[in-house]
């Protein structure tokens, strides 16, 4: 499924960002498609949704430090091993690599939290120097703001 304008745009809106010397480099993939039967590509709308928490959990760069968001253009091809299942499963990921201040790391992975529950997947990659967490799901967490999920 081709992107969306408002894809393309928010490509756009990502580059140009100001950035600190200041901060970690934090990054994280979310596969394209959703964990559950269909395995439907998410809409765009849930894109801008992650991408407008991340900005409230990292500062923005109009906060008080300044952040940088990169979205990698490239898809990443990737897999992990389904547990229901024990087998392995393809997928491919857009990946967000984010400066932040130390204090903030919390912060995303709050973010990325939710983002499992509206991303339906059951865990998310979630590296902060160098160090591979998994955000797992759990719907207690909630969703990003204005997922329709959400109820």
């Amino acid at each position: 499924m081709p992107e969306s304008p408002s894809d393309r745009r928010s490509e756009a809106w990502f580059s140009g960002i100001k950035t600190s010397p200041a901060g970690i480099e934090t990054w994280f993939v979310i596969p394209i498609r959703r964990n559950s039967e269909p395995k439907d590509q998410h809409v765009a709308m849930l894109w801008g949704l992650l991408r407008n928490e991340v900005y409230k959990a990292a500062g923005g760069w109009t906060g008080p430090e300044c952040t940088r968001v990169i979205r990698d253009l490239e898809l990443l091809p990737g897999g992990w091993v389904n547990p229901a299942t024990g087998k392995p499963q393809d997928d491919e990921s857009r990946k967000y690599t984010v400066l932040v201040e130390e204090s903030k790391v919390n912060d995303l992975a709050q973010v990325l939290a939710r983002a499992t529950n509206s991303f339906d997947q059951l865990a998310i990659l979630f590296v902060v120097q160098g160090e591979g967490r998994n955000v797992l799901q759990d719907l207690e967490k909630g969703y990003l703001e204005g997922d329709p999920a959400s109820g």
